[in-house]
């Protein structure tokens, strides 16, 4: 009898950790997605010039009575890396504003930046998401019918 009620106890709290790993899924309406890009400016500073040798030789020494005679090659290698000066770059970002309508009927600014994640504008329609605090993952496919998910930051409302 007690082990058919520890096999239940395990039975239970297996399928409640199951349970708890699936993440509750909405369905959101995109009304609106448009492409920007983020202009910043990076200083990038300068670097000194630098030269590096190297050499490898080689000697033969012959002795005659007190006279000693020494003949060698050298051969030496120079590299130089020359300077760069400091410089301004203009670099961009893309990012990506959604208009969503939530399942409760309110409407979400939705925004994501490209960089150490992906960014997608979408076409209007309807997309199952997550959402956890602040953000929204929307589920996407490929073509070959893989799916992905794409974080999304809540920015406001319209």
């Amino acid at each position: 009898m007690a082990r058919i009620i520890i096999a239940g106890a395990l039975i239970l709290s297996w399928v409640t950790v199951m349970v708890a790993k699936d993440k509750p899924t909405v369905r959101i309406e995109v009304a609106e997605s448009s492409a920007s890009e983020r202009h910043y400016t990076e200083y990038l500073p300068g670097t000194s010039g630098q030269s590096r040798t190297n050499c490898n030789g080689s000697a033969i020494g012959t002795q005659t009575g007190n006279t000693s005679v020494a003949n060698g090659i050298s051969n030496c290698t120079t590299t130089t890396t020359p300077s760069r000066p400091s410089r301004t770059v203009e670099r961009t970002i893309p990012q990506v504003h959604i208009r969503a309508i939530m399942t409760d009927g309110r409407h979400a600014t939705l925004w994501c930046q490209a960089g150490f994640r992906r960014c997608e504008k979408l076409a209007a329609g309807f997309y199952d998401a997550e959402i956890k605090g602040g953000a929204v993952w929307i589920r996407l496919a490929d073509l070959s019918g893989r799916t992905y998910r794409v974080k999304y930051l809540y920015v406001g409302g319209w």
